[in-house]
């Protein structure tokens, strides 16, 4: 199954965000919020259902409002 090229877009453009702001965290183990960034992120790349691709990117706009 084909996955629309703006599920991607977005997917990607929410991934570079977090690694910055990854990278910008002072009062936090760095490494651990980074690793775990890039492991969830793995996890989910081998998602092709459209529905479930926009559930986990909800799911991770909601839990990333600080």
């Amino acid at each position: 199954m084909n996955i629309p090229a703006t599920s991607k877009r977005l997917v990607l453009s929410l991934y570079r965000d977090l690694l910055r702001y990854g990278a910008q965290l002072q009062y936090t183990d760095q490494e651990y919020f980074l690793d775990r960034i890039r492991r969830e992120f793995r996890q989910s790349a081998s998602l092709t259902d459209p529905k479930e691709i926009e559930f986990c990117y909800r799911v991770r706009i909601e839990s990333t409002r600080f």
